[in-house]
Parts: C-alpha cells; sequence; structure tokens
C-alpha cells in the first residue's frame, strides 16, 4: 500500500514539474514585442504619436539607427550636390507642439497595427525641407547621436515623437518599437510548488514502505485455529461506511483528483496576450483642445539657462546683434543703452543680471497658439542675498526660440500673490481685458498720471502709494528734490507716459492679476540763462557724443513695472511689485 502511494505521488510530481519547468523554458513567452520598419520616403522628418506608442502596455523604447544621402540643393543656393549624414536626431514633446512645428512640411507618419504586429508608414506631403531640429524649446527632450539612438520613454497619448536628421536630407530609415512584455501565470509557479511538495512527500511514503518491508520480512509460524461457533444470522440494516478506502481503493482515490487536476492546468492558456486596443486619431485642430500650460518647469529651466547663457556672451562682446537672438523689447532697449555706455566707460554702466537659477516660480500660460508667454522669478545663484527678478519669456510661433522681454527686480521682503501652479499655468489676458478691477492697459496710463501730479492725481486712491519704493524714486517728491540738486542756474521738468510695448497680464488664484508693463519717463535738462552750458554726466556724453550744451538735454528713461491688481470687489489697493529703472536715450534739446 505505502509502495503505491509513493509511486503515484512520485508520477504527480513529475508530471507537474515537468508541465511548470517547460512552460518557464520551452514555451515561455518573449520578453518584449519588437516590431520594425525600413522606410523607403525620403521625407525629412518621421512622427509616432503616442496613441500609438500605447497599442501595447508598458514603456516603451525607440531605436532609430541611422546613416542616409540625398541630392539636395548647395548651401550657396546654386545648383545640387550630393550629401550624406549618419547623424539620428530624435525628440518628443507635445503632440501639438511637435505637429505645430513640422506644419507645413512633408513627413512620414509611423503608426502600429496591433492586430498584425506590423509598423505602418503613412507619407504625407508638404514642403521639401525642415529647420534644424536641435535646440527647439518645444522638445521636453532631445538625443543626438551618430548611426542610431535609444530611447526608453512612458509616453502618454498626448505627446508624439520626431525623428529627423538634419532637415534637409530624408530621415533616418530604420526604425525598432519595443514594448515589455509581462508573463503572468500563477498556476505555472502552483504547479512547481505542487510538484516539490509531492516529491517530497512522494520519498518519504517510498522510505516508508521501505523500512516497513524490512520490519515484516522472514519466516512466520501458523497458528492452530479452533474451530468457530457460528452465530445464528442477524438481519441488520447497512448503514454507510464512514471508514476511508485503503490500498488500491485509496490509490485511486488521491490518483484520480490530482489527474484532474494537471488535466486543467496542462489545458490551461499561457499568458493572456495583450489585446489592441482601437486606432485614437490624433487632434490636429487646435480650437478643440483645452488649453496646456505653454512649458513645463523642466523645458522653463532649460529655456532659461539658453537665454541667460546667449545674454551672457552678448555682455561680453557687448554686441547687440549676439543679443537680439534671445532678447526683444523692452529688455533689449535698455540693454543696448548699457553697452554703448560701457563702451565709452566701463565703470559707469550699470545692467541688471539675468541668472538662470535658483528658479523659485514658474507660471506659464494657458494656451493653444502662439505667441505664447511664460512667467517666472529667478535668483542669483552666486548672490542669494540679492533680490530676486522676475521675467517674461515670450515665443512668436513655434519655430522660434523664447525671448526675454521684461526683466524686472522685485521689491526687497515683496509679498507676492497667490499664483497657479506650473502644471496648471494661468491663462493671459489682454490688455483691454474687464476681467480685473482696472483693464491693464487703463492701469499704465493712470500710474504715469500718479506719477505726474502724486496725490493730486484722481487715481492715487487706487494704488498703496505709501509703501511705494517707485513713487518715492520717481514721483513728484523726487523730482522736487532733484530740480534743487541742480540749483537755480538749471531748469528740470518731467514727463511720464505709457510705454509701447506690450502690456503682458496673468490671472492669480484670487481671481487678481499680475500686470507688466512700462512707463517712458521724459526728463529735460535745460540752462536758465541764454548762453550758459550745461556739462553732461559720462552715460548722457556715451549717448549723445557731447561733452556740454548750451541748449540742454532730453534724457529718456524706462520703467519696466511690475502690480498686482486684487480682484473684482477687494478693497485692496494695486500694489507695485518690483520695477526696473534704465536709461535707454538721450539727445541734444533742438533748438527753437
Amino acid at each position: 500500500m505505502r509502495l503505491i502511494v509513493a509511486i503515484v505521488l512520485l508520477a504527480v510530481s513529475t508530471v507537474s514539474l515537468s508541465i511548470g519547468i517547460a512552460q518557464r523554458t520551452v514555451f515561455d513567452a518573449p520578453d518584449t514585442i519588437d516590431l520594425s520598419v525600413e522606410l523607403e520616403a525620403t521625407a525629412p522628418a518621421v512622427i509616432i504619436h503616442g496613441d500609438d506608442l500605447l497599442a501595447f502596455p508598458g514603456r516603451q523604447t525607440i531605436t532609430v539607427e541611422g546613416g542616409t544621402s540625398a541630392r539636395v540643393p548647395r548651401t550657396e543656393g546654386v545648383g545640387f550636390e550630393n550629401r550624406s549624414t549618419d547623424r539620428v536626431f530624435v525628440a518628443y514633446g507635445r503632440t501639438i507642439d511637435v505637429m505645430a512645428w513640422l506644419s507645413p512640411a512633408r513627413h512620414t507618419l509611423l503608426g502600429v497595427d496591433a492586430v498584425n504586429n506590423t509598423l505602418t508608414a503613412l507619407p504625407r506631403s508638404g514642403e521639401l525641407y525642415l529647420p534644424e531640429p536641435a535646440g527647439s524649446d518645444l522638445w521636453f527632450a532631445e538625443y543626438s547621436e551618430s548611426d542610431s539612438v535609444s530611447i526608453s520613454i512612458a509616453a502618454p497619448d498626448d505627446v508624439s515623437v520626431l525623428i529627423m536628421s538634419d532637415g534637409v536630407l530624408p530621415a533616418p530609415h530604420t526604425v525598432t518599437i519595443s514594448w515589455p512584455v509581462t508573463n503572468e501565470a500563477p498556476w505555472i509557479l502552483a504547479l512547481i510548488v505542487v510538484g516539490l511538495v509531492t516529491m517530497v512527500a512522494g520519498f518519504v511514503a517510498l522510505i516508508t514502505s521501505w523500512l516497513h518491508w524490512r520490519r515484516t520480512k522472514g519466516p512466520r509460524r501458523r497458528k492452530t485455529r479452533r474451530p468457530k461457533v457460528r452465530a445464528p444470522r442477524v438481519s441488520r440494516v447497512k448503514r454507510p461506511s464512514s471508514v476511508r478506502p485503503r490500498g488500491r481503493r485509496a490509490a485511486q482515490f488521491i490518483a484520480l483528483p490530482v489527474a484532474g487536476a494537471l488535466a486543467l492546468g496542462g489545458c490551461a492558456p499561457s499568458a493572456p496576450a495583450p489585446e489592441p486596443e482601437e486606432e485614437a486619431t490624433t487632434p490636429t485642430n487646435t480650437q478643440t483642445v483645452a488649453p496646456y500650460p505653454a512649458v513645463t518647469e523642466l523645458q522653463f529651466s532649460r529655456i532659461m539657462a539658453r537665454v541667460a547663457e546667449q545674454i551672457r556672451l552678448a555682455d561680453e562682446e557687448l554686441s547687440v546683434n549676439t543679443l537680439g537672438v534671445r532678447v526683444e523689447e523692452p529688455t533689449l532697449a535698455a540693454r543696448r543703452a548699457a553697452y554703448i555706455i560701457q563702451r565709452a566707460d566701463p565703470e559707469s554702466a550699470t545692467m541688471v543680471p539675468i541668472p538662470a537659477s535658483p528658479i523659485r516660480l514658474v507660471v506659464p500660460q494657458q494656451t493653444t497658439v502662439w505667441p505664447r508667454s511664460v512667467f517666472g522669478i529667478i535668483q542669483d545663484e552666486a548672490d542669494l542675498e540679492s533680490p530676486s527678478l522676475g521675467v517674461v519669456l515670450k515665443q512668436l510661433d513655434p519655430r522660434s526660440p523664447y525671448e526675454l522681454t521684461y526683466a524686472i527686480v522685485l521689491n526687497p521682503q515683496v509679498q507676492l500673490p497667490d499664483l497657479p501652479s506650473a502644471s496648471v499655468g494661468a491663462p493671459k489676458l489682454s490688455a483691454e481685458s474687464k476681467l480685473t478691477r482696472i483693464p491693464p492697459n487703463e492701469l499704465i496710463e493712470r500710474y504715469a498720471d500718479v506719477l505726474r501730479n502724486g496725490t493730486e492725481s484722481p487715481f492715487a486712491r487706487d494704488f498703496a502709494l505709501a509703501n511705494d519704493p517707485l513713487y518715492a524714486q520717481a514721483g513728484p517728491d523726487a523730482q522736487a528734490l532733484r530740480q534743487e540738486s541742480f540749483g537755480e542756474t538749471v531748469q528740470v521738468t518731467w514727463e511720464s507716459t505709457p510705454g509701447e510695448t506690450e502690456v503682458v497680464a496673468f490671472s492669480t488664484a484670487d481671481a487678481g492679476a499680475i500686470v507688466m508693463g512700462t512707463i517712458i519717463e521724459r526728463e529735460r535738462v535745460e540752462p536758465v540763462q541764454s548762453g550758459a552750458a550745461l556739462n553732461s554726466s559720462i552715460a548722457v556724453r556715451a549717448l549723445t557724443s557731447l561733452s556740454q550744451s548750451t541748449e540742454g538735454f532730453d534724457v529718456e528713461s524706462q520703467l519696466q513695472i511690475l502690480w498686482y491688481v486684487p480682484p473684482v470687489g477687494s478693497e485692496d489697493a494695486i500694489r507695485v511689485l518690483g520695477f526696473t529703472y534704465s536709461l535707454i536715450g538721450a539727445k541734444e534739446v533742438a533748438s527753437e
């Protein structure tokens, strides 16, 4: 009996382990799903949308192999030449941004057929060539290598991958996409466990059977049996026996359920293949897509580093052309004048440093179109005690770089309003917006009037002038002190008017707004006595090339100002959060 039980257990163990190990080795499914395609199109770009990358679950690995050549126009613009390159460029970004940068050039749209496990290529017509893709501010990340590039991403459905060489030559032709396969089959582990347990039980039963045989072997004497007196038969009702079967019937009792379980296990399917998802259409109409933040925090950090580096190079060369690559008005005018002054006297020119980090705050515009802007607050990493700088970066179109427009020094110990997070962004308000207590363009006109007339202005009550450092520096009281410093031989007059640069306003979290604009301050300095001459300062001399004048000088300064406008219904006054005072021009007063 014990021997039969041991044989049955060992047989069950052998079958169970064989099936389990075979499913983990010989019949095991591959670790990845690999789809590859050889492209024959000559388009300069290949696009893979996020919904295609999600055709199978798991993180996607995209491998692109380079090596391409074509006959292209000469760089001089006359004739053609044969060119080749082994460069591979891969980048990914938000689908709307990538397609806006790509349009209207021809490209190849790469799709995933999850039913047939193939990659499909659909050519799209358009312009023949694209600009250089490296360095675009739209990409979340970019990679450029020789011969091949392999990246691993977990792309959401609103992200697309761009594959190119240099924009002129055709895109690399070999593209492979891989997804990991998770072979989850719990019943395989159960078979292996059952096999090990039954193997141990089988060996125990075998050893027990052998020990029992050793104890019971040898001759046995037969005892004399006495005749038994048969008892009278008594009819009894048979009751169901509760005694468990033994012997061969016991072996059958154990073997049949186990064999049934093995039969069911052997017929069980392997790891289920992922069901193909329905193909989704990538939205191309930006009007139907909800506004999203123009940049991420990581993008802003990378863009700001590029802007700061370009400004550093321009400051070293004192080159406006170098500066103009990444700087626009109103900061461009302030730095242009500073370069002229520094060439004349390196010690007298003052320029606001533009650091790249640390970034304290990012408020991107919620938008789907261009132009788009982003507001940020940065502190000088080399001097953490210095005041923070509020900057505005603007991108005119998808292929243009972000440019620095406003660079405003924040007031010491300034208290900023609650602003939306970078992952949400904020709506950008128009200059005529009625959503604020005062429309942004009207706000600048009112504050300019306050600088001219002080508390006599009808708009003085709208602003918190008591704690306004700009009003103390450029208001009527400051102008009176400046007049006293010149004495009675010089007459000084001022005029403050709104600047012509774009007014930038973002909504705050409390339904208020932060507004950035410029005010131009014109100061005229004239001698009182006819024929008297005025000596010019170093800055005015550098801008006018005059050391003195009998007519006087017109000096033009620019104020970049950041205001906080409380929400409609609030009784709080409008506050100046920061300002940058810059000399932008000077000339001799025209004689009448």
